[in-house]
């Protein structure tokens, strides 16, 4: 099914304008598959069923895979390097909910701080597709101010 990736990068590894270039298509397509997949999605929204909307779904999953991960519980953790970052392993990692976690040499914070991230993403998507902004906030028109504005009478000080 085509070369390994190492095969791919020892053939352009000596052309640095071939590497370059190899990589900047593969950053277009990845984008541009990316996009297709988003807009592909935006097209087959539909905000009245939000449990069964897929932007929805793959947030949950999203969320529940990233934690589980990260924290080890269902997965290898992420990569705990040597302060000088010369040597280091994959180790599950225990959140840092308090002060501790904003150390930026305390791996507990990456892992509170992706978990509290996607906290916050999962629930913009769910509010995002399961009410419009008019349902979520009241619809206000410009025009509810514009008699205060155009008659003058706003008290002076």
């Amino acid at each position: 099914m085509g070369l390994p990736w190492y095969r791919v990068h020892t053939v352009v590894l000596n052309d640095p304008g071939r590497l370059l270039s190899v990589h900047i298509m593969h950053t277009a397509l990845v984008a541009g598959w990316a996009g297709s997949m988003a807009l592909y999605e935006l097209a087959v929204f539909d905000p009245s069923d939000p449990v069964l909307d897929p932007m929805w779904r793959q947030g949950v999953a999203c969320f529940g895979f990233g934690a589980f991960h990260v924290t080890g519980l269902y997965g290898p953790g992420i990569w705990v390097s040597d302060p000088y970052g010369l040597t280091g392993k994959v180790q599950a990692v225990n959140p840092a909910w308090g002060v501790d976690g904003f150390d930026p040499f305390v791996p507990g914070g990456i892992a509170s701080h992706h978990i509290a991230a996607a906290f916050v993403v999962a629930g913009t998507m769910w509010y995002g597709s399961a009410t419009t902004p008019i349902e979520l906030f009241g619809s206000y028109s410009l025009s509810m101010g514009s008699g205060i504005l155009s008659t003058g009478d706003i008290s002076k000080s």
